[in-house]
């Protein structure tokens, strides 16, 4: 009988999916359970013995300060998306900073990935000091598909899953992470796209994080792009050009794969 190691996985659901996601997919934690599951399957295909891995995904949910009673036992956090900015000065969202930085600074065994508002959240609770700035992008929505531009060094770190340096992911954002001063030297910017430069940052058995959506397929962009184009008044032609770019393959099982090989690897 194979030996599997199970990794507990917390979900910080930082939203909530709209209805038509919530009845068609679920909650965020769902969301990142259909693509991380199967991440998982392909990872223990190819493991041997003790580098199988079980994944046990659970949501919390943050927005009303809902967290785990006790992080013993955890061995990775997810921050997932959120209609909401990093630097708000909400309750939720000041609660959630200080519990990334306290998750980083005082639990040097959990891993930490973040998705979109998640990136932004671990830059701005980790590394305002360092002259990260969380803001609305000037170059304004980055949306639908778009290549990542991946630096040499990251696709160093993967290299039986990443092939060549792009990364196709679908985006949804209207902040980015500005970098001021300089990182600390194992913290890694992962990639660039050409309206965001910093598309995700990446520390060696802490911190993933990527700008991009890669828990979000076709039906999910598609899905919020349309709501969030009603909310805010999108023009109908920016809403379709959106939509049109919603539909290029992208690259979310690799991007599953990467963050299952970060949960795991030493």
């Amino acid at each position: 009988m194979a030996i599997e190691n199970t990794l507990n996985i917390a979900v910080l659901n930082c939203g909530y999916t709209c209805q038509s996601i919530q009845e068609a997919r679920g909650q965020y934690h769902d969301l990142f359970g259909a693509i991380l599951q199967p991440a998982a399957e392909r990872a223990n295909r190819k493991a041997n013995g003790s580098q199988r891995v079980k994944l046990e995904i659970t949501g919390w949910d943050t927005v009303n300060q809902v967290y785990p009673p006790s992080l013993e036992g955890i061995d990775a956090i997810i921050i997932s998306g959120s209609a909401n900015s990093a630097y708000e000065e909400l309750e939720w969202i000041q609660t959630l900073n200080r519990f990334v930085a306290d998750v980083y600074h005082n639990y040097p065994t959990i891993k930490i990935y973040g998705s979109c508002f998640g990136h932004q959240v671990v830059c701005h609770a980790l590394f305002t000091s360092e002259g990260a700035l969380v803001t609305k992008d000037p170059a304004g929505w980055e949306l639908g598909v778009h290549s990542v531009r991946l630096t040499d060094y990251f696709v160093s770190r993967f290299p039986n899953l990443l092939h060549d340096n792009n990364l196709l992911l679908q985006y949804l954002h209207a902040d980015s992470v500005f970098f001021g001063a300089q990182l600390p030297e194992d913290v890694h910017v992962i990639g660039t796209t050409p309206q965001c430069k910093n598309q995700g940052i990446y520390q060696h058995g802490r911190l993933l994080t990527l700008q991009g959506h890669p828990e979000f397929d076709q039906f999910i962009e598609e899905e919020c792009l349309k709501l969030v184009g009603k909310r805010v008044g999108w023009q109908e032609t920016f809403l379709e050009d959106a939509l049109v770019a919603a539909r290029i393959e992208d690259d979310g099982p690799t991007a599953a794969d990467i963050i299952v090989q970060f949960f795991v690897e030493g």
